[in-house]
C-alpha cells in the first residue's frame, strides 16, 4: 500500500477512535426492576428502626448483568435478570441460600479498593490514592470521594454521595455522573388531594462494564435504576 494512503487511513482510524471515546458517557437511567413491599415472592421488606428505614440492598451485579439484591427484612437474596426478570429467591436460612450469598460477591472484591486516601493539593483539586488488592492508583479529582472501585476493563470510579467519577487507566478523569438526591414529590390520585411523597436514594453500584445501579425508594414500591455506559 502506498505510505501516503496508509497514513491517511491510519489518522482517520485514530480519529473516529478519539471521537468514540468523547463521546461515550452513561444514558438517561432505566428503572429495570420494580416491586411492592411485602413478604410474598417478587416483593420486597421494609421495617423501620430508631427513625431509619431497614430496606434491601444491591449486594453485587455479575458479569452477566445478574442483580443480587440483599433482603434483610424478609432474610432472602433476590436474583433478576439484565432485563430484570425475577430468576431466584434464596431463603438465607436455607443451605443452598447460605451457600450462595457466601459466593455471589467473591467475583467484585478484586474490583474493590481496600482503601482511599485523599489530600487537598490545590483550590479545587483533590490528589486521591485509590489502594486495590494488586496495585495502588493515584488521580487527581475536582470532588472528594472516599469510596472507589473499578470494572472488569480497569478503569476506576470514585464514587460520592452525588457523583460516581469514571477515571481511565492513567487516571485521566473521562466523565461525571450527577446522582439523584433524596427529595419529596407531589403525586395526585383520582379522587384525592395531591400528597407530598418521599424518594429516597441508595449507594450506587458499578457492574463489571461500567454501567451504574442504584436502588430507589417510595411509600409503594421499590426500584433498581440503572445508567448505561455506552
Amino acid at each position: 500500500m502506498n505510505p501516503r494512503i496508509s497514513l491517511i487511513v491510519l489518522s482517520f482510524f485514530l480519529l473516529v477512535l478519539k471521537s468514540s471515546f468523547a463521546d461515550a458517557a452513561w444514558s438517561e437511567p432505566v428503572e429495570i426492576i420494580s416491586g411492592g413491599w411485602g413478604a410474598g415472592k417478587g416483593q420486597f421488606g421494609l421495617r423501620s428502626e430508631g427513625g431509619f428505614s431497614v430496606v434491601p440492598s444491591i449486594e453485587s451485579v455479575t458479569a452477566e448483568k445478574q442483580v443480587i439484591i440483599s433482603d434483610p427484612v424478609n432474610r432472602k437474596q433476590i436474583v433478576f435478570n439484565n432485563k430484570g426478570v425475577l430468576l431466584d429467591e434464596l431463603k438465607w436460612g436455607d443451605a443452598k441460600g447460605q451457600e450462595r450469598r457466601s459466593l455471589v460477591p467473591l467475583s467484585q472484591r478484586n474490583r474493590e479498593a481496600l482503601q482511599v486516601q485523599s489530600m487537598k493539593v490545590g483550590a479545587a483539586t483533590y490528589r486521591v490514592t485509590i489502594v486495590f488488592p494488586d496495585k495502588n492508583t493515584v488521580v487527581d479529582s475536582e470532588e472528594d470521594f472516599t469510596i472507589a472501585t473499578r470494572d472488569a476493563a480497569g478503569f476506576v470510579y470514585g464514587i460520592s454521595v452525588e457523583t460516581v467519577i469514571r477515571f481511565d487507566k492513567t487516571g485521566k478523569k473521562t466523565d461525571a455522573l450527577p446522582l439523584p438526591s433524596s427529595h419529596e414529590k407531589l403525586i395526585t390520585v383520582p379522587g384525592r388531594p395531591p400528597r407530598g411523597v418521599y424518594i429516597m436514594y441508595g449507594d450506587p453500584v458499578i457492574a463489571p462494564n461500567g454501567d451504574v445501579y442504584l436502588w430507589q425508594k417510595s411509600d409503594e414500591k421499590y426500584s433498581i435504576l440503572r445508567w448505561t455506559w455506552q
